[in-house]
C-alpha cells in the first residue's frame, strides 16, 4: 500500500515537471555524447555494463553513466569515476525521486543519445528518463515505453546483443545502413 502511494506521488511529480526536450533522430555510431542508465544488481552486472561503457568510449563517444543499485548502500565494487556515478535508495526522496547532485547533473546533460539498459521497472530510473534533456532516448523496459523515442520490444537481457540491436535499428531509421 505504501509503495502505491509513493508511486502515485512520483508520477504526479514527473507529470508536473515534464521537460520539453528537443528530439532528434541520430544513428548511434554518429552520436558524440551517449548517456547510459542502468541497474547494477551484482558484480557481474557491473562488469558487463562497464565493458560496454569502455567499448563505447573506445569507439570515440563521450560516455556518461549513471547506475542504480536497489539497496541501502552502493557496493564496494562500484567505483565512482569522472564519467560514471552510482546511486542507491538512500539517495532518493520519500517518493522515489533521485536527489543526488550527480544524478541531477546527468539529467541536465544534453546527450545525443540516452540508452536505458534496464529490463525491469524502477521508479528512480523512470524519473531520470522523464526529466532528461537527451535528444534521443532508447530503451526496452515496457513500462517506460512512452518515455522512449525508440522502444526495442522483445530485446534480449544480454546487454551486448541489445547494444548491437540499437546500432542496427538506429542506422536503419536514419538511412545509414552499412
Amino acid at each position: 500500500m505504501f509503495s502505491k502511494i509513493k508511486n502515485y506521488f512520483l508520477q504526479k511529480h514527473l507529470a508536473d515537471n515534464k521537460k520539453n526536450r528537443q528530439r532528434s533522430l541520430l544513428a548511434l555510431p554518429r552520436a558524440k555524447s551517449i548517456g547510459i542508465v542502468c541497474e547494477i544488481t551484482d558484480e557481474n552486472s557491473y562488469k558487463d555494463i562497464f565493458r560496454l561503457f569502455n567499448n563505447l568510449q573506445n569507439d570515440g563517444h563521450t560516455v556518461k553513466m549513471i547506475g542504480y543499485i536497489d539497496d541501502k548502500e552502493v557496493p564496494f565494487f562500484c567505483l565512482q569515476q569522472l564519467s560514471a556515478d552510482y546511486f542507491c535508495n538512500k539517495h532518493l526522496n520519500w517518493f522515489g525521486n533521485p536527489t543526488m547532485v550527480q544524478v541531477q547533473d546527468f539529467i541536465n546533460k544534453d546527450f545525443d543519445v540516452l540508452i536505458d539498459f534496464n529490463y525491469r521497472y524502477h521508479g528512480p530510473i523512470k524519473a531520470i528518463l522523464a526529466q532528461s534533456n537527451a535528444k534521443f532516448i532508447i530503451g526496452r523496459e515496457r513500462t517506460n515505453s512512452a518515455l522512449y523515442d525508440l522502444f526495442i520490444d522483445k530485446s534480449p537481457k544480454d546487454n551486448q546483443t541489445y547494444l548491437k540491436e540499437i546500432y542496427t535499428y538506429t542506422q536503419m531509421l536514419t538511412g545509414n545502413e552499412k
